[in-house]
């Protein structure tokens, strides 16, 4: 198994728990807001991936690229 694949998989599953939050915190249920918040989730999701990347290569859990 490749060491970055349960980052990858926390990191969808981070931007998903994100992003229903969000939609479900705001409270508006328009198209253009729920399209607004999925992409701004799927953004959260991919530097949520790159911090921890970064951090766990720092700690030395992960191996150098």
């Amino acid at each position: 198994m490749n060491p970055h694949t349960p980052l990858k998989l926390a990191s969808i599953a981070f931007a998903v728990l994100w992003t229903a939050w969000m939609i479900w915190s705001s409270g508006v249920f328009d198209v253009a807001n729920i399209a607004v918040l999925t992409a701004c989730g799927a953004l959260a999701g991919w530097l949520w991936f790159l911090g921890m990347r970064w951090f766990f290569r720092r700690i030395g859990r992960l191996p150098s690229a």
